[in-house]
């Protein structure tokens, strides 16, 4: 998919339309990522978002589509289209056309219409400035991750892998939580550590990386039961270090590591 001829067809779209009031690219295609890989995130202000949500023509009409997702940002509630063609993808982000004028952006953007002239100044952008948990969000996360290890080490004894698979991904979720929050306790919340895992590598720290390697199996028991221990050691390791510089409650680690593996000791 070419983009930029892309681009060029949806705001002569959007000009025509007098309902489309504002467009803009967001992210890393905004700011010159080449990837052949990388796609591009759009947001479109129109005066009635969910007309455009109802139609399809505007976007079907920019590429052979293979796929689409039509989704809700959990957010902010806008309503997504993430539409996947031969070769690219765009993901659109449909925002009523009173939010322009208060919209504020993390990462590099670019206007590439503005009929009413709200849109921000790109050089306006607010750097991403990451959270720190309080106490109950950090809880939580601790009690989920345990609780998907235990359930994935039940069900490894079971002989019941797939579930073993998506209680691992559970678990695999609250980790990637704690390693963010571990990453900005130490460095400060200026770190960029983006989301779902996206470019861990140019920031994440070497030992972490090196143990993250082996968190990851085969579909095979022996090889899950393995990389789930290594996951708990280092989920251990991480939350415990990150609960004390945060002041928080210490966890009972240790007792939650022995009942994994008293479970998992019933195996066949």
């Amino acid at each position: 998919m070419n983009y930029g001829e892309v681009l060029e067809k949806l705001v002569a779209w959007a000009t025509e339309v007098d309902a489309v009031r504002a467009v803009i690219v967001t992210g890393s295609g905004a700011n010159g990522d080449v990837h052949p890989l990388s796609d591009r995130d759009i947001e479109l202000y129109a005066s009635d978002p969910d007309d455009l949500a109802d139609e399809d023509s505007w976007w079907a009409s920019l590429g052979e589509v293979l796929v689409v997702e039509r989704l809700e940002d959990e957010d902010s509630g806008y309503q997504t289209r993430l539409i996947y063609y031969a070769g690219g993808k765009l993901d659109f982000t449909l925002i009523p056309a009173e939010d322009l004028a208060d919209m504020e952006h993390e990462r590099p953007f670019h206007v590439l219409v503005d009929k009413d002239g709200q849109a921000p100044d790109p050089s306006a952008v607010n750097a991403p400035e990451g959270d720190l948990p309080d106490e109950e969000e950090f809880d939580e996360s601790v009690h989920w991750g345990y609780a998907a290890a235990l359930m994935c080490a039940k069900a490894v004894v079971r002989e019941e892998l797939w579930s073993a698979k998506l209680r691992d991904q559970d678990l695999k979720e609250e980790l990637l939580r704690i390693i963010e929050w571990d990453h900005r306790v130490r460095y400060g919340t200026a770190h960029d550590t983006r989301y779902l895992g996206t470019r861990m590598n140019s920031w994440m720290d070497t030992d972490v990386r090196d143990e993250v390697e082996g968190c990851w199996a085969h579909f095979d028991a022996d090889d899950t039961v393995d990389a789930l221990r290594r996951t708990v050691d280092l989920f251990a390791r991480l939350s415990a270090r990150t609960g004390a510089a945060l002041g928080f409650e210490p966890f009972r680690h240790e007792r939650l590591r022995n009942e994994i593996e008293q479970i998992l000791s019933l195996r066949a």
